[in-house]
């Protein structure tokens, strides 16, 4: 990390991603994994240090709540729903820039403070989210991704566009919320 004239840079690490295998474990943090949320594993950024992750003209904010990875030299393991928004997942391991997003959020009591876990996320290009009660899915977006940045379930969405099977979104498909 580099910090410069009171605002962090970006900084690049090799990062890859886990998720249903470790899905329900706990975390070095104490809290449950959940592979479909927005979280990181470092090995040395403090419990609860909010990142903005970017990669593909994505970007990501994510909370680091475990530790690691420990192969392959990589710096930085990001949940499966964050991955997934990014468009890592197909690559699996690949070159990612980060920022420092906010303070440490961790309290002793084995959870976080009132720290903003959204998963706000952006195109390239435009700082325009979906208002107004649609969203249009782009090329890369599942259904997991678009829950974390509209603050809604994947169920939510299913039942509120007639969808049957989670996977099955497409780029262009308007999507109600």
């Amino acid at each position: 990390m580099a910090f410069g004239n009171d605002r962090a840079e970006a900084d690049t690490a090799l990062a890859s991603w886990y998720g249903p295998g470790f899905h329900g474990q706990t975390t070095a943090s104490g809290e449950v994994y959940d592979a479909y949320g927005y979280s990181a594993a470092h090995k040395t950024l403090p419990l609860g240090t909010e990142i903005t992750v970017s990669y593909a003209g994505r970007s990501v904010d994510v909370v680091v709540n475990d530790r690691g990875p420990y192969s392959g030299g990589r710096d930085l393991d990001l949940s499966q729903g964050a991955a997934e928004y990014l468009g890592l997942t197909a690559a699996g391991v690949d070159y990612v820039e980060y920022t420092y997003a906010g303070e440490s959020g961790y309290a002793a009591d084995g959870g976080y403070a009132e720290a903003e876990q959204t998963g706000a996320a952006y195109e390239s290009g435009s700082e325009e989210q979906a208002s107004g009660g649609s969203y249009v899915v782009q090329g890369g977006d599942t259904l997991t991704g678009i829950a974390a940045e509209l603050g809604t379930s994947v169920d939510d969405l299913m039942a509120a566009n007639g969808l049957t099977d989670p996977d099955y979104v497409y780029a262009g498909q308007t999507l109600a919320y």
